[in-house]
């Protein structure tokens, strides 16, 4: 099973950690698309938290389109849209930006430029 933390005293909802840890996982590549999620009961039990928090968490992960359940089957991860894909290139060329002190409207600019727009 993949690892997933949570920390049971930052004041942010476990269910909200949850979802944050296993679409930080997909973006990263280490959850794979169709990748076997772990059930609610495994998560639960290794993360010593209640499995509605954890149903909670894979609830609204499917409502986003970003894993599926089939009944008998258990839940997977779907496969991730080109729309997503693109946010995460976007977050990581706004993180490298800030860190390296270049303006957001310079990347706005070169983004426009390679879209063929003035």
């Amino acid at each position: 099973m993949k690892k997933f933390f949570v920390n049971i005293g930052s004041g942010v909802p476990v269910y909200k950690q949850i979802m944050k840890e296993i679409i930080l996982q997909i973006d990263s590549g280490i959850l794979k698309e169709r990748e076997k999620m772990p059930t609610v009961r495994e998560l639960a039990l290794n993360l010593h938290v209640n499995p509605n928090t954890v149903a909670r968490a894979y609830r609204e992960l499917e409502r986003l389109g970003i894993i599926e359940t089939f009944v008998g089957r258990g839940t997977f991860v779907k496969g991730i849209s080109k729309e997503r894909e693109i946010d995460v290139l976007i977050d990581k060329i706004v993180r490298f930006a800030k860190e390296n002190g270049i303006p957001i409207s310079y990347v706005l600019k070169k983004i426009k430029e390679r879209g063929g727009e003035k």
